[in-house]
């Protein structure tokens, strides 16, 4: 029995060993930056930014290197117009470990596009970071809605080149299938997506993606882009009296006489008298 002694104390240090590496202690920085990021968090929940920013900005001076302490902080700072500062944070989280992080490129990558027509280069640093998210996270939806997009809006920056924008107007409808077949029932990639078939020469399959968007909503319950989005994609198909039971329901919205409205009756009317 003595005998197994030493061997049962080698085992016991052995599993202690390999527990003191799998549970590092906390420091006390750390534990209080957690506690200040959580009650930042509860507050931008809340809506009360200013107060989540401070919680974030201690959490941040008691933690510098946590990537997550920064992003919420970043996302504090944006939601009240700081939009320098909350980039300037992002850019920081990058610098301090951040290049693997998916969600900090996601971010990075929503608050570029957002500002693409006041930021000359935001394009590019949108498509840097959306393809950093689709390496890195290639099962989120996100990551392939967001570099779609930026593709979709380089198209359009560049309307002149026809070849080139038809190419990246292609690349993006991919990536927004991807993104689709991730999240099927999110209605705004349909809507996008529906958008980008259009702009590709593919009314056949936007209409395909309209009617599944409408489907997803209560009858007569469809938001009005969706409506004139599927009226729309029904005249370039020449399908004129279905486009005309849709134009009674834009006339029962009150929307003849918006700008969609009136184009659309000109459309439908020039289809009947062909």
């Amino acid at each position: 029995m003595l005998r197994c002694f030493p061997c049962c104390v080698l085992l016991v240090l052995a599993v202690g060993c390999q527990l003191n590496r799998s549970f590092a202690p906390i420091s006390p920085s750390q534990y209080f930056s957690s506690g200040q990021s959580q009650q930042g968090i509860a507050a931008m929940e809340q809506g009360k930014l200013a107060e989540a920013e401070k919680h974030l900005e201690d959490a941040v001076k008691l933690n510098k290197n946590d990537v997550n302490h920064r992003r919420h902080y970043a996302e504090a700072l944006w939601r009240q117009g700081k939009y320098q500062e909350a980039l300037q944070q992002l850019d920081e989280a990058l610098k301090r470990g951040g290049q693997n992080n998916a969600s900090l490129h996601i971010s990075l990558a929503e608050k570029y596009l957002a500002i693409w027509e006041h930021m000359t280069d935001s394009l590019a640093k949108a498509q840097h970071h959306s393809d950093e998210a689709v390496r890195l996270s290639p099962q989120n939806y996100r990551s392939w809605e967001l570099r779609g997009k930026t593709k979709r809006l380089q198209a359009y920056q560049h309307a002149g080149y026809v070849e080139h924008t038809m190419a990246m107007l292609h690349q993006a409808r991919e990536d927004y299938l991807r993104a689709v077949s991730l999240s099927p029932n999110n209605r705004e990639l349909l809507t996008e997506l529906a958008t980008v078939q259009m702009s590709c020469g593919q009314p056949e399959q936007a209409l395909a993606t309209w009617l599944t968007l409408q489907n997803l909503y209560p009858q007569g319950e469809e938001p009005n882009e969706v409506l004139i989005g599927k009226t729309e994609t029904l005249m370039v198909l020449e399908r004129f009296d279905e486009a005309e039971l849709n134009l009674t329901a834009i006339r029962q919205r009150g929307l003849e006489n918006t700008e969609s409205g009136r184009r659309l009756h000109a459309m439908i009317g020039t289809g009947v008298r062909r």
